[in-house]
């Protein structure tokens, strides 16, 4: 097996052409030719199909089973690295998303320093879309994330620590008795998480299935900024009771009629990570929160 031979090929699929990919790696034109006779040759079959015009590519059937096979074997290869420096360093590099931290940090702040574990994370704050793509390249080593449906890689294993609802929030002092359809509802002003979060995301499925949209007056990304706001009556939102449990000044605004999905908070790493001592502290203590 040819490290290099698989990149070559790879980057070949993708930009479909000898030149530009050869230009990518600054070697020849020949390198790659030549690279991908040695895995025709390999294999004993044709895996890219030349174009009519000048220098161009696509991949024949076997062309693109192999590069489903090499995306996987480039992945586990950049994940040595990866686990190789985990293991180097005396630091846990976590996944957290602010919603959830907020919720969940507080219930074992006292167990982690009980243990001397706190000084022992690196915490990465970012939207659960992100930290479970770099949860997958290897570049955290564990995370929270916040999701409607529960991971299916079997490369992930994982901890539902909570399971929520989403909700339609308003301010306690709102008279919302009135409001009894979705329709009525999204007629208010309404203040939006925007398009990096997974609440937007959820809204906009519940738009597409019962044919409605809010009229939406202002869309942030800073959740605390979004309850302010609905606390001091400014309009109502959507979001994870995660994100409002504990907070007073705000009320759920309950319509018949209307499913929300649920919310799943988990804790989650890598099936074939090599736990030490100071994560498998981790581990047991986030699981058992």
């Amino acid at each position: 097996m040819n490290l290099k031979d698989y990149q070559y090929f790879k980057k070949l699929s993708e930009l479909k052409n000898f030149s530009e990919t050869a230009k990518f790696y600054k070697v020849s034109q020949p390198t790659i030719t030549y690279s991908l006779k040695r895995l025709e040759e390999t294999y004993g079959i044709s895996l890219v199909e030349r174009k009519s015009y000048a220098n161009s590519l696509s991949l024949t059937e076997a062309g693109q089973q192999l590069l489903v096979h090499i995306n996987r074997i480039l992945l586990e290869n950049d994940l040595i690295e990866e686990d190789m420096h985990r293991i180097k360093r005396d630091k846990i590099v976590m996944g957290w998303p602010p919603i959830i931290t907020n919720y969940l940090i507080p219930k074992v702040f006292d167990k982690l320093k009980q243990n001397g574990l706190l000084n022992t994370i690196v915490p990465v704050s970012e939207g659960s879309r992100e930290l479970l793509s770099k949860l997958k390249n290897g570049k955290l080593d564990i995370s929270f994330l916040g999701t409607t449906t529960l991971p299916q890689e079997n490369h992930l294993d994982y901890q539902i620590i909570k399971k929520h609802q989403f909700k339609f929030i308003a301010s306690a002092k709102r008279d919302t008795s009135k409001i009894t359809t979705i329709e009525q509802l999204f007629d208010e002003d309404f203040i939006s998480l925007d398009e990096s979060s997974v609440h937007k995301q959820v809204l906009q499925n519940i738009e597409e299935r019962y044919n409605v949209s809010p009229y939406t007056t202002f869309q942030t990304a800073d959740y605390k900024l979004m309850l302010n706001l609905v606390q001091a009556d400014k309009g109502i939102s959507f979001v994870t009771q995660t994100a409002f449990e504990g907070v007073p000044g705000i009320k759920e605004v309950k319509l018949e009629g209307v499913k929300l999905p649920p919310f799943y908070i988990l804790f989650v790493y890598r099936h074939n990570m090599i736990s030490d001592k100071t994560l498998k502290q981790l581990i047991d203590v986030f699981k058992n929160i």
